[in-house]
């Protein structure tokens, strides 16, 4: 079975590069107990092989982490093209990206449905405004 777990953990993983750990909240053994017992990988860190990037800043600790994280075995993983951490628009986290190999969004036409005509709620609406 698949599986995948993306979202703010709200911690550190333990081989984070983040200074002043004993501050920082770090994701309990339990979690990588479970990452192992069904193979998931940190993608984001696979994927960007060392590359420093951070989704969250912490004031009161004047630093930067990654507490967004996206979790997956081997076999959806290696269906990824990419994983991108976005621009922080209004909350305190970046949100992350990830890019699916060959996955190409199809432009579809949008198609009136007719039959939302026979609602009898649809008809006093038109009737309404017009």
């Amino acid at each position: 079975d698949n599986v995948c777990i993306v979202g703010d953990l709200n911690a550190v993983d333990y081989f984070s590069n983040v200074k002043n750990k004993k501050k920082r909240k770090i994701l309990p053994r339990s979690f990588f107990n479970m990452t192992q017992e069904l193979n998931l990988i940190d993608q984001w860190r696979r994927i960007k092989l060392g590359k420093k990037e951070f989704t969250f800043y912490s004031n009161p600790h004047k630093s930067w982490s990654r507490l967004d994280m996206a979790w997956m075995n081997a076999e959806l993983g290696n269906q990824l093209e990419t994983i991108e951490i976005m621009p922080n628009g209004w909350a305190d986290n970046n949100p992350l990206k990830i890019i699916w190999k060959g996955r190409k969004r199809k432009s579809r036409r949008w198609i009136f449905n007719p039959q939302i005509l026979k609602e009898k709620d649809c008809i006093e609406k038109i009737k309404k405004e017009m």
